[in-house]
């Protein structure tokens, strides 16, 4: 009961930072006056490339999708939210997100999850905005967006760290809270942004070791490092 009511309330939060912001006469990313949220050439500059990659460690792997590279349009849209707290940039990224889920593997999808972040940065951001995605997702596709993933460890800044230093900075950082919701089940997984995709993969393979038949990751942006 108590998470079908938390549901509901953060649900009808999404739908007033929407109503709050669905007079915008300028687009979001640029700035320049426009009848929608983004103007022709943002959106132009947004059509997605659908990048895949697979995430291997060992014999272990998992295949990874991205609406594109992270820059330009994306990038903005991202520092928006995660930053600025522009949630109404959260739901342009969802509406991209979740057009490409109807197409690509909307019926095997059985849960979707996030990235979580530690209670560190959770209480210094407000949010997590891998969450507030996920949660868009799942009120547009209907589907359950749950949160699984615990972060135990609190890692260095993956900035300046090579490829190497990257993975071991974040292996056994992530656990899964409550296996009971993914027994069986095709989970998609949620992050903003894959680089090296350590966090993706650490993520994804405590969802699999867990029980979840399947795990798909979709990220917004993939980083061209």
């Amino acid at each position: 009961m108590g998470r079908r009511i938390f549901k509901y309330l953060k649900y009808i939060f999404h739908c007033i930072i929407y109503t709050i912001y669905s007079g915008a006469e300028k687009c979001i990313v640029c700035g320049v006056e426009c009848e929608e949220y983004l103007c022709y050439w943002c959106k132009n500059d947004l059509k997605p490339l659908y990048l895949d990659s697979i995430l291997k460690e060992n014999n272990e792997e998992y295949k990874c999708y991205s609406l594109g590279f992270y820059g330009h349009s994306i990038k903005k849209l991202i520092l928006l939210l995660k930053y600025e707290r522009d949630f109404l940039a959260g739901e342009v990224i969802s509406k991209y997100l979740s057009e490409f889920i109807n197409s690509k593997f909307k019926k095997d999808i059985d849960v979707i999850t996030f990235v979580p972040c530690t209670s560190k940065t959770l209480k210094h951001r407000g949010f997590n905005q891998c969450e507030i995605i996920s949660d868009n997702i799942g009120a547009t596709i209907n589907v359950s967006s749950l949160s699984l993933l615990s972060k135990i460890k609190e890692t260095k800044d993956q900035i300046g760290l090579n490829h190497e230093e990257r993975w071991n900075n974040i292996k056994d950082s992530f656990v899964c809270k409550d296996s009971s919701f993914i027994q069986g089940k095709k989970v998609l997984l949620i992050d903003d942004v894959l680089t090296t995709g350590a966090t993706a993969f650490y993520c994804a393979s405590a969802l699999k070791n867990n029980g979840a038949k399947e795990v798909y990751i979709l990220t917004v942006a993939k980083s061209r490092v």
